[in-house]
């Protein structure tokens, strides 16, 4: 079989079937006029090559005209393909005429009803998608498995209306082989997965397996990469030796560019060079997906995609499930970004679990505490107020759950206070000396020592409530559970490049906490366990009581009211060198009482 090139912007592109090239032929993309050369051959013009000719078949009298697919009608124009060649067209009065193709000449007739021919589905009509058991993780459609699109595989089958002219042709399957695989349109059996609204590729997990999807949040700069990246190095290896649990890619081709960090900053050859991230952009192919959404060129963030699962079920909490997290550029969650061309920030509706990342050498108060030697502390310029970030957050998330001005969440929240290396001799916890799970004589799976993190927790609100007051009152105000957990990427101060790139050293990597907020957010869903602290020695007669969801105590030391949340049900504080028990929490724990009332995921 020949194969060809062609001449594409100054550059030999190729080589291609027959097939390929009749297609760019229909679709416009060659012309007479192109170059083109075989294999063995010199370059000609297109029209020297007759076999690159469309003919239209021939039919015996009386036979009837094949029908145009039917792409999609908006306003009144309708959009369908020549049944031969897939030329597209679109326009007004179309319905029930007899046309021939301008490319390949054949004879077809438009249909006379707006009905999709079988193997099509237009993601113009996803209002009529009914909502299922399956939920995209790129638009965030639930659908029934019913209306699973398959990725064609027969290269003739190039270019999708939705997802783009590069794409494969998605498909509502019709025929099956022996093995119950979906066929395309040319018979090749076919294995990937698309979403009927924006038919963007899903992972057979997806489908098969319920959803936990997480945000990452936090200003430009604050760290957001770095620290998804850290977070899943560490979890690769926590969750396997102190769980019994599996973190597994479950797609490399979605997860390749966080991969590829992983890479870059744990896995660098050359450990004694400053290793860069590139910034997350707000839009462009490594961070989002365009995809045409009712007419609208629309881009989708690109989520990264995990499978957790039990390695042994004997006694387990956990049950299989994907793990989903989102990290968006910090110029997202500004106010005024969240548009209908650039969703980017929906995921926050329905998420199981947020980790807002705030960043101290990004705050005009907190700066004073970091490390002067950071290169981070050298561009003023980046100072910003992250409350504002957080309150269009939280804006967001009421707008997009309908929830009423007085409703709170039931999300739980992580305030992560981010690069802990470059503030840490300001904060007397230490976390890098203390251990936060507890593992069991009997080689059972470890459990999370809430105690400690509830007492790391409040020491750390303590001292944002002294620097960033209006960050603890919008947090606690809105979600029903917030933690405060100290975290640092690197454990170590940041470095720049030789081009000025600010960066990290591999071989001086020690990141500290980095698998505590997504830790804590799995004891908050009941995924893995926890233990409370022992209330032995604790200042007795302590006046402290709940009201509603929030504890209520004068604060020993200073004589203030303190209003807790209720994720410190349960906790014994150390404050001025004496203990105080708080309230035991009643009835089940937050992650044992099922799954919020509606949950994106759910």
């Amino acid at each position: 079989m020949s194969v060809y090139y062609i001449h594409d912007n100054g550059v030999s592109v190729g080589p291609f079937e027959r097939d390929i090239l009749l297609k760019f032929v229909a679709s416009g993309r060659l012309n007479a006029a192109s170059a083109v050369r075989r294999e063995d051959g010199a370059w000609a013009t297109l029209a020297d090559f007759p076999e690159l000719h469309r003919t239209a078949p021939s039919r015996e009298a009386g036979e009837p005209l094949p029908f145009a697919a039917i792409l999609g009608e908006n306003d009144g124009r309708l959009r369908f393909a020549c049944p031969d060649c897939s030329l597209h067209y679109e326009g007004e009065g179309y319905r029930g005429r007899r046309l021939t193709c301008g490319s390949c000449g054949t004879v077809f007739q438009v249909p006379d009803e707006p009905v999709l021919p079988a193997g099509r589905f237009d993601a113009e009509l996803a209002d009529e998608i009914p909502d299922g058991e399956i939920t995209c993780p790129h638009c965030w459609k639930s659908f029934p498995a019913d209306r699973m699109l398959y990725i064609s595989c027969h290269p003739a089958l190039l270019g999708d209306p939705v997802a783009g002219d590069m794409e494969q042709l998605r498909f509502l399957p019709a025929k099956f082989n022996a093995a119950g695989q979906p066929l395309d349109n040319h018979g090749i059996p076919c294995t990937d997965m698309a979403c009927p609204r924006c038919h963007l590729r899903i992972p057979s997990t997806v489908a098969d397996l319920p959803s936990c999807g997480f945000s990452i949040v936090g200003a430009p700069s604050s760290g957001k990469s770095y620290y998804l990246t850290a977070l899943v190095h560490s979890l690769r290896r926590t969750l396997s030796e102190l769980f019994s649990c599996s973190f597994l890619d479950v797609d490399p081709l979605l997860n390749a560019i966080l991969d590829g960090y992983e890479r870059t900053i744990f896995m660098a050859v050359d450990r004694k060079a400053v290793a860069v991230l590139p910034k997350t952009q707000q839009t462009g192919r490594d961070f989002s997906d365009q995809v045409l959404l009712d007419g609208v060129a629309t881009d989708l963030p690109k989520p990264f995609i995990f499978e957790l699962k039990p390695i042994a079920s004997a006694g387990k909490r956990m049950e299989n499930c994907n793990v989903i997290f989102y990290d968006n550029a910090g110029e997202h969650f500004q106010p005024g970004t969240d548009v209908l061309i650039n969703p980017a920030t929906r995921h926050l509706a329905g998420s199981r679990g947020i980790v807002f990342l705030f960043d101290p050498t990004n705050d005009a108060a907190m700066r004073r505490l970091c490390n002067r030697q950071d290169p981070q502390m050298a561009d003023a310029a980046k100072v910003s107020d992250q409350a504002v970030l957080l309150a269009e957050m939280i804006n967001r998330i009421r707008r997009h759950r309908n929830m009423a001005a007085s409703e709170k969440a039931d999300i739980p929240l992580v305030i992560a206070v981010a690069k802990y290396d470059a503030w840490r001799g300001h904060f007397a916890p230490e976390p890098e000396k203390l251990k936060t799970v507890v593992e069991s004589a009997d080689c059972s799976d470890g459990k999370l020592d809430i105690g400690i993190l509830q007492q790391v927790s409040f020491a750390l609100r303590e001292l944002m409530l002294e620097y960033a007051p209006a960050v603890v009152s919008s947090a606690e105000a809105f979600f029903r559970r917030v933690w405060f957990v100290p975290v640092s990427n690197f454990g170590c101060l940041a470095r720049r490049d030789a081009n000025g790139y600010i960066g990290i050293v591999p071989e001086e990597l020690h990141p500290i906490w980095v698998e505590e907020p997504f830790l804590i957010l799995l004891y908050e869903l009941g995924l893995i366990g926890g233990t409370l602290p022992e209330r032995s020695g604790c200042v007795p007669g302590f006046d402290c009581r709940v009201s509603g969801d929030s504890i209520m105590f004068r604060h020993p030391v200073s004589g203030k009211r303190v209003l807790l949340p209720s994720n410190y049900l349960g906790a014994v504080l150390e404050i001025g060198k004496k203990r105080y028990a708080m309230p035991p929490e009643r009835g089940t724990h937050a992650g044992t009482r099922g799954t919020a009332a509606g949950d994106l995921w759910s």
